[in-house]
């Protein structure tokens, strides 16, 4: 009986997805902004939850969950209260962004308010036993937090934020050690094998001035759970990708196919999908490395 090959990562990724907005209330009647993006056909799909970066919104990355909808998956991805798109009067302080956005993140992946009745209405549904944290930036701090990664608090105590249904983190540009806040042990207790994406560009001057700073996370995993994907001159939004919108030259757009790509294949394998899609062969300009 010949043998199937598995189904090829960037042709599951082209292709049409559903959206729609609404909101979940948290703790205090704190209404959190979601968007849903979804597959066009009905059936029960993976969850993955993402966090946008510092100052975004999800709007800013739909290049990036719109795929990852169309190959499968439920997209919940909450607009965080620092985004320039909230819509606040004045800024929130960096203690209320930090609760509300580990908040924002358990909301988004465990409790879902009203958005699982939405789906319903068209014949979709999230299958709980696959879940994947992701975000960028600032909110792939908050997905490897999610995934067990453990950050000092302004008292000194590393509460466990994990939420236990997370079965794989996918971080793109996480940040490095952050003093009084992130040191090297605090990804020691990462629970859910996870996928750090960053590239030779990748720096913020005067925040991450070293584009390795961002694989603080790989290098600090636990052996044996960890992935990294680099990209040749790969800078932090990909050449205007995402984030910070703007059009972006053709490199830049090859190697964020190719990060989608290595990223869907990795949420399949990690959260046990029946056929996983399999990426090309390494191409030039990408490295990819196991720990």
């Amino acid at each position: 009986m010949p043998v199937s090959e598995p189904p090829d990562c960037a042709s599951e990724l082209t292709g049409k997805n559903g959206l729609f907005e609404t909101s979940i209330l948290a703790d205090a009647d704190r209404a959190v902004p979601m968007t849903v993006l979804h597959p066009d056909a009905p059936g029960k799909y993976p969850l993955i939850a993402f966090s946008h970066g510092a100052f975004a919104a999800p709007d800013r990355y739909l290049k990036m969950l719109g795929p990852l909808a169309t190959a499968g998956n439920i997209v919940v991805a909450p607009m965080h209260i620092d985004s320039e798109e909230f819509g606040r009067s004045e800024p929130a302080s960096p203690d209320e962004v930090w609760r509300t956005r580990n908040e924002d993140m358990k909301l988004a992946l465990s409790e879902l308010g009203g958005i699982e009745d939405s789906l319903a209405q068209n014949g979709l549904s999230i299958d709980r036993t696959k879940v994947t944290a992701m975000g960028h930036s600032y909110g792939a701090l908050m997905a490897q937090l999610a995934g067990g990664a453990r950050a000092i608090e302004d008292d000194g105590s590393t509460p466990d934020r994990r939420v236990p249904a997370v079965d794989a983190v996918v971080a793109w540009s996480p940040p490095g050690v952050l003093p009084g806040r992130m040191t090297q042990q605090s990804w020691g207790t990462l629970a859910a094998p996870s996928l750090t994406i960053t590239g030779t560009a990748d720096v913020l001057p005067g925040f991450i001035d070293n584009w390795e700073d961002h694989t603080a996370s790989y290098d600090n995993a636990p052996a044996g759970s960890a992935e990294l994907w680099v990209g040749e001159g790969v800078n932090h939004y990909f050449g205007g990708m995402f984030g910070r919108e703007k059009p972006a030259d053709e490199a830049s757009k090859e190697l964020f196919q190719l990060a989608l790509e290595r990223t869907l294949a990795f949420v399949q394998r990690k959260t046990a999908a029946p056929e996983a899609c399999f990426p090309q062969t390494l191409s030039d300009g990408e490295v990819y490395e196991f720990r």
